[in-house]
Parts: C-alpha cells; sequence; structure tokens
C-alpha cells in the first residue's frame, strides 16, 4: 500500500537523488513544503513595488505583504516571509491541475529546489 505523500514527503529517506524526468510523472510533493521568501521574490510577484522596498520599513511592507492572501507570515528574525498553504498542504499558489499560477514569477527558493531544501540535490518523488 502507498504511503500518504505527506508522510512520505516529511520522511528523508524516502527521498531520491534529482534528475529533472522525474518531474513529468510527480505529483509535485515540493509545492507542499513550507516557502520562505524575501522581498526581492515579492517585489518579482508584483506583490512589492520598487517604491515600497525605497519608502516602508520592514513592519510596513510586512503588512503589504499580509494583504496577499499567499503570503502567510513575516519572520523578523530573518527577514523572511512564509507561503501560504492551502488546507491540504500544497501551496497557495498551485492551482487544481497542480501547475504553478506563479512559475514565470516563482521565488528564488523554488527556482533553486532541489539544490536547497531539507536534502540538496534530491526530491521526494512521488509519481502520480
Amino acid at each position: 500500500m502507498k504511503k500518504n505523500p505527506l508522510d512520505f514527503l516529511n520522511d528523508l529517506k524516502n527521498w531520491q537523488k534529482f534528475k529533472k524526468e522525474l518531474c513529468q510523472n510527480c505529483i509535485g510533493l515540493c509545492c507542499y513544503m513550507p516557502v520562505e521568501i524575501t522581498n526581492h521574490d515579492l517585489l518579482r510577484m508584483g506583490i512589492f513595488t520598487e517604491f515600497d522596498l525605497e519608502h516602508c520599513n520592514e513592519f510596513e511592507l510586512a503588512k503589504i505583504a499580509k494583504k496577499n492572501p499567499g503570503i502567510d507570515r513575516y519572520t523578523a528574525s530573518t527577514k523572511k516571509y512564509t507561503l501560504s498553504q492551502k488546507p491540504n498542504g500544497s501551496c497557495y499558489f498551485l492551482n487544481s491541475e497542480g501547475q504553478c499560477t506563479q512559475y514565470e514569477l516563482r521565488p528564488d527558493t523554488c527556482r533553486n529546489h532541489p539544490q536547497i531544501g531539507p536534502k540538496p540535490g534530491h526530491c521526494a518523488y512521488y509519481p502520480k
């Protein structure tokens, strides 16, 4: 019997060496992990403007960011934001077909997966 995908994701022993071709037949468990993002990511995603970054302090920026339902919280100690997750654990920006609605604008954390993350160079491949 197949493991629950989220249990599978959380057990790093299940992760395997990343190969790009695995993405074609995977349910995309990488889009179920918490994602930290920066001001630069929020600028790219159109949530911040250059004006915001030049004229607002970090707490004003956090207030702007948190107006977007895709942003869950701001952590002052790291100066990073966390993307929201849906009740099923998937990223707020993942559509019903499993596609990223922000793909061209996606945060650096997503762009650099799996070089960064809980097990660099590996992914939680889980076939469809």
